[in-house]
């Protein structure tokens, strides 16, 4: 490659996705592309690179020799493009136009994040910027940043990668929920016991189903989700019992057409983070942060260990 060119810098990061991604499939997702026009961009590179970088097939995903050196290269190459955009960024005020930011969902109810007003703020001195927001469930929001199609994100997380920085935001109530016309809604609180709860049918995020059965001492799933809101209508139908964070159920708590089961008992909280690359922030990404984190008064949470959302 005697040049590198834009068309270059955006083949390999495809290229990283599918690496990240371990294949096709998987960076269809990310990048959101059609499988064919990755697989027509990664050929782009392996011809214009003279090498085959990977081998896909009924074997499954794996890199060459060649393939694997790319990779490596490219956390350098992106690393030095980053600190070229920190530093031009800092001479011309904000060289990067758009922030891509990422959360979970079922944030608006959360009187203690502020996003609407971070956003407010930030917007009132980048008036010119475009925010690009996107709402997904963590594993995935986790994928689009390492792949560079995020630029920050908010979420809850179980673990740490050592390619991303973590700052805490909050911490979120979860509580355990039924609905009016489920059985245990007019059970006393007493008699709410895990042998109970594991009578009942449980909906659990695809993302946190094993924390969620052990909490409450369940047998397994009988449905999964990936947001709130898909969680919320399964637990109103009263065919489910399932987690919910407190500020987003209480609207249906008032109501009485929610119930939290032994909220002593079975309620946890749950740690949300600001989440970028690792020395990988531009100007702006580290603006947006300051306002977030200044919007709010962020008490020291403990690191993300077992349960979160």
């Amino acid at each position: 490659m005697s040049r590198l060119t834009h068309v270059d810098l955006r083949l390999i990061r495809i290229f990283r996705a599918i690496v990240e991604c371990q294949g096709l499939a998987g960076a269809e997702l990310v990048l959101n592309l059609s499988q064919s026009r990755i697989s027509a961009s990664l050929a782009e590179l392996e011809a214009r690179l003279g090498v085959r970088l990977c081998r896909r097939g009924r074997s499954g995903f794996a890199l060459t020799e060649p393939g694997a050196a790319v990779f490596e290269a490219s956390h350098e190459l992106f690393e030095a493009v980053d600190r070229f955009c920190n530093q031009a960024g800092t001479v011309a005020g904000n060289l990067k136009r758009v922030l891509r930011l990422g959360t979970v969902d079922a944030l608006v109810t959360n009187q203690e994040m502020s996003l609407p007003q971070a956003i407010s703020a930030f917007r009132r001195h980048n008036p010119s910027v475009i925010i690009d927001f996107a709402i997904a469930g963590p594993e995935e929001l986790e994928r689009q940043l390492i792949a560079g199609t995020r630029d920050i994100l908010i979420m809850p997380c179980t673990n740490k990668r050592s390619e991303l920085h973590y700052r805490p935001v909050l911490e979120e109530k979860q509580s355990l929920y039924c609905a009016r016309s489920h059985p245990l809604f007019n059970l006393p609180n007493p008699r709410i016991t895990s042998d109970v709860l594991s009578d009942h049918p449980f909906v659990a995020r695809g993302y946190l189903h094993q924390f969620d059965l052990k909490r409450i001492g369940h047998h397994g799933e009988a449905a999964t989700v990936e947001i709130m809101e898909a969680q919320l209508i399964l637990v109103l139908s009263g065919a489910f019992i399932g987690y919910l964070p407190a500020h987003y159920a209480q609207g249906w708590v008032e109501r009485d057409e929610l119930r939290a089961l032994r909220d002593e008992h079975y309620a946890y909280h749950s740690a949300f983070y600001l989440v970028t690359q690792r020395g990988a922030e531009s100007p702006l990404i580290q603006r947006f942060a300051a306002v977030l984190l200044g919007t709010r008064g962020t008490a020291r949470l403990p690191e993300p260990a077992a349960a979160s959302r």
